[in-house]
């Protein structure tokens, strides 16, 4: 469970663990992954396919230029890699046509802004059989399911784990950017915590620029 501000790097974070899970053809339970996908899920597949199949198939490269990818399928945004696994990118909003595929991994990317359900009906069980794992990766949208799991996370180590990051945390940033930005849009102190500081508590935080 990631909680962590605008601009943080939360897509280049999905974009490496997916490559990596993809890669793998047994995992540290034991389980032969070979038949079993890798997900990149985001609100929408509009959505999903925009944030993150560029930097996928930047990051991966394909095969003939040295990188771990044999092919893609544009439309549907679906890269097979060099050991014959698939990540798919998908949408959230239609949450039956993620169900009856078998998953070894699962980047749920602004979970906040997703259905419960979506992980607990569909996701979850899909990932039972290899004992699968899951990356929840977003930014704060006030104490809701997203909220609730990433407490649930804190509570359940090691099994879970959770984690917090301010925007700033990104050494790429310019803090007088992120400064101008809330000026400029006039955005309140609750919402900069919200947006830049990952704070749950739309009253609280600690984030200051």
């Amino acid at each position: 469970m990631v909680a962590a501000g605008r601009r943080f790097g939360k897509s280049f974070l999905a974009a490496v663990s997916l490559l990596i899970a993809g890669l793998e053809i047994e995992n540290a339970a034991g389980y032969d992954l070979s038949e079993k996908e890798v997900y990149y899920v985001a609100p929408t597949f509009d959505q999903a396919k925009k944030i993150m199949w560029p930097l996928l198939k930047r990051l991966g490269k394909m095969e003939r230029e040295g990188g771990v990818i044999a092919s893609t399928v544009e439309n549907t945004a679906v890269c097979t890699l060099i050991n014959g696994r698939r990540i798919s990118i998908k949408g959230a909003h239609r949450p039956d046509l993620l169900r009856g595929v078998g998953l070894s991994y699962v980047v749920l990317d602004e979970y906040a802004f997703m259905k419960p359900d979506v992980w607990q009906q569909i996701i979850r069980p899909s990932l039972a059989d290899v004992e699968g794992a899951a990356l929840f990766i977003g930014t704060p949208e006030g104490k809701n399911h997203f909220y609730e799991l990433w407490e649930y996370a804190k509570a359940h180590t090691p099994v879970w784990q959770s984690w917090q990051f301010e925007s700033l945390t990104n050494p790429t940033l310019n803090p007088e950017e992120i400064r101008q930005a809330i000026e400029s849009s006039h955005m309140t102190m609750a919402t900069a915590k919200q947006e830049f500081g990952a704070s749950f508590n739309a009253g609280g935080g600690s984030f200051l620029l």
